[in-house]
């Protein structure tokens, strides 16, 4: 892969993602299990108001639709292309092929439309940090940028961080459909030395501001 490997790979990470995954590299010596995508979506779930909703329809800045190509994040140095993913054999949503790539889920919207846009990433590959290892040091008000197949980019300010452990995750709630244009980006947390495993989803929710 050439022009957008995220740039953490070369260190350029604030001190707050450095502290957030120290903990994680300590799986890369040790790493047994491979990737774990986040929990499967509700059965028959959908991430844009359907048109017999009973969700009061709430005005607001969104764009037409148009698939994903590069997410951009300056403050945590990533820059790097959007896989389409659908789901696993499982039913969970498949993470992207390419650890350093991130990857849209094709059963949700485009980012920039309205409704819920999900996007999941690695945190890390038995090869080192992968797209969303610093991911944990976005704080609310950072932005974030998607441009899309179109041309067009979408403009994101991250609103909310939530950890869920992966026995107890939300589905509802964090693919649910939205009235507003809205980014949700997961990857995996909270490493069990013990296990082998991430006990955790980081669960990072944008909205689209306008343009």
């Amino acid at each position: 892969m050439t022009g957008f490997r995220p740039r953490g790979r070369r260190g350029v990470y604030t001190a707050a993602a450095t502290a957030f995954t120290t903990g994680a590299l300590a799986l890369l010596a040790t790493a047994m299990s491979g990737p774990q995508p986040p929990p499967a979506p509700p059965s028959g779930a959908h991430t844009a108001p359907s048109v017999h909703s009973t969700v009061p329809q709430q005005q607001g800045a969104a764009l037409p639709r148009s698939e994903p190509a590069v997410i951009s994040i300056p403050r945590i140095g990533l820059r790097t292309r959007i896989e389409k993913v659908t789901r696993a054999a499982d039913g969970s949503i498949a993470l992207p092929k390419d650890a350093d790539h991130a990857g849209w889920y094709t059963g949700s919207v485009t980012p920039g439309e309205r409704g819920n846009a999900i996007t999941v990433g690695h945190v890390d590959s038995q090869q080192g940090p992968a797209a969303f290892y610093g991911l944990g040091a976005l704080r609310k008000g950072f932005p974030l940028t998607v441009t899309r197949s179109d041309g067009s980019t979408a403009h994101f300010t991250v609103t909310g961080i939530e950890v869920w452990a992966k026995n107890a995750f939300p589905s509802e709630r964090v693919y649910g459909p939205t009235t507003t244009a809205m980014l949700t980006l997961i990857t995996c947390t909270g490493w069990d030395s013990t296990r082998h495993t991430y006990r955790d989803n980081l669960v990072i929710t944008a909205q689209l501001r306008p343009s």
